[in-house]
């Protein structure tokens, strides 16, 4: 087993994940797994079509379900046990209750198993953030 960690700073919604990979699993020969896995309640990993419509569309879906201003009881820092300056984000956390924080994906021969059109993501609903992804490769 391998594993490597990344740190990526947030500046959009969706950001490839694929070229970081597989660059990580260039090397491997035979048939392996890679885990992709992201430490943080506000984000996720997601394996998608990456066409700008369709995640445009995601993004609207989320924001119509999920508003920034909603009443999040997560939102009402006074009665939390949190610095002060702590992000008001109860809709980040609500969007990523419906995303997974991995994503396993097989591998031949140093490619990823992936469809034509599929696209490992990092998923960010709290913009401009630093994120730890870790990914991790087994045979």
């Amino acid at each position: 087993m391998v594993r490597k960690k990344i740190v990526i700073k947030t500046e959009k919604q969706f950001i490839s994940l694929n070229g970081i990979i597989e660059e990580f699993i260039k090397d491997k020969t035979g048939v392996g797994m890679v885990n992709v896995f992201v430490a943080h309640t506000t984000c996720a990993i997601k394996v998608m079509e990456g066409e700008i419509l369709l995640l445009s569309d995601v993004n609207r879906y989320l924001e119509e379900t999920f508003p920034v201003n909603n009443g999040y009881r997560h939102d009402i820092i006074s009665i939390r046990d949190v610095p002060i300056k702590e992000r008001v984000n109860g809709h980040s956390h609500m969007k990523q209750m419906f995303f997974s924080t991995d994503a396993n994906i097989p591998v031949e021969d140093g490619k990823l198993m992936l469809g034509k059109w599929q696209t490992v993501f990092l998923v960010e609903f709290d913009p401009v953030r630093e994120r730890d992804v870790y990914i991790t490769y087994w045979e």
